[in-house]
């Protein structure tokens, strides 16, 4: 199916769904019948677009006494959840419920970046499918023309990947009609050459962005020698990672390992070009948005917590089955 095919179908997908515009009304706007609209709805279904999730109902002020429990817990700036199933929590990666409750826990990500940029900031993206998702389902209730969207790390490979940081980054931007920039190097270089690297006018220049940028946005994720995406894209190989583990590391976030202190555990032989850990714990500590966007995994809440503790974040979405566990024990 053609790129185009797909985005009508998302489109379509999302005003029916999302913004429960009715079948009458989009065949009207779209000049065909009712069973048009009800054949093109169902094959989004049938390429994955719409997913079907089913959670338990909870009541609002349930939810806001957890997201404030969380919130005063980790002393975070905002929590934002949404409904969870703790099932999901244990399934596998490829569990159709789990992929949906990640578009969830995605769409809230997309709704409150709409909510909080103005045209002032200056936002940091990394790789990865989550802001991928996020990207997604942004629909900017404004222009800001002045908004700067930085990738937060640098390319992990030659080709337009869908997931890389610069072109997520250039595709969020213009989705708000803002500006992007991108990080001219690669995401993970050999050590002896870092400094070299990160010394270049052009890299010297985005690094620059980073002591100035508002708002950042990620997910993280445990060291995994298998399915971290340095790995699987080529730039670590799983023996690095096992060493990283070996060496205390618990988390990553694009590149960067944490260990149970929230320190950064350095690579032996590689160096990580971008904002660095360093850089988003002195975003926290200036006050500005460092948003993790995170949940549906038992393997995450552990180095979430780890975050939230030590000063990586200081704002959180994710889904309430999540949050309760980062309460448990805490």
């Amino acid at each position: 199916m053609s790129a185009d095919r797909l985005n009508h179908l998302t489109d379509l997908a999302i005003r029916h769904y999302e913004f429960g515009q009715s079948v009458d009304d989009l065949a009207a706007d779209f000049g065909v019948d009712q069973s048009t609209i009800t054949r093109r709805l169902s094959r989004a279904r049938s390429e994955g677009i719409v997913r079907t999730l089913v959670l338990p109902p909870l009541e609002y002020e349930y939810m806001t006494n957890l997201e404030q429990d969380v919130r005063y817990r980790f002393g975070l700036e905002e929590v934002v959840l949404v409904r969870g199933r703790a099932d999901i929590l244990e399934s596998s990666e490829d569990n159709p419920a789990r992929e949906a409750l990640v578009l969830s826990i995605a769409q809230a990500g997309a709704r409150y970046l709409e909510q909080c940029l103005t045209n002032r900031d200056t936002l940091l993206v990394p790789w990865g499918r989550m802001v991928h998702y996020i990207g997604k389902q942004i629909r900017p209730p404004a222009h800001l023309s002045d908004l700067m969207v930085v990738p937060m790390v640098g390319l992990f490979g030659l080709e337009d990947h869908p997931f890389e940081a610069g072109v997520l980054a250039s595709h969020i931007a213009s989705l708000f009609g803002g500006r992007s920039i991108l990080l001219p190097a690669p995401a993970v270089v050999s050590g002896d050459v870092g400094a070299t690297i990160e010394g270049l006018p052009l890299v010297r220049r985005v690094k620059a962005l980073y002591e100035q940028a508002t708002v950042a946005v990620f997910p993280l994720a445990p060291p995994d020698p298998e399915n971290s995406t340095v790995v699987r894209m080529g730039l670590l190989t799983g023996d690095a990672v096992r060493d990283l583990i070996s060496r205390g590391a618990v988390g990553e976030v694009a590149s960067w390992w944490f260990d149970a202190q929230g320190r950064l555990v350095e690579d032996r032989a590689n160096h990580a070009i971008g904002v660095g850990l360093d850089g988003l714990s002195r975003m926290v500590k200036r006050r500005a948005k460092v948003i993790a966007v995170v949940g549906a995994s038992r393997e995450r809440v552990s180095p979430l917590k780890v975050a939230l503790t030590h000063g990586l974040v200081n704002t959180l979405i994710t889904d309430h089955i999540t949050a309760k566990e980062l309460l448990r024990d805490a």
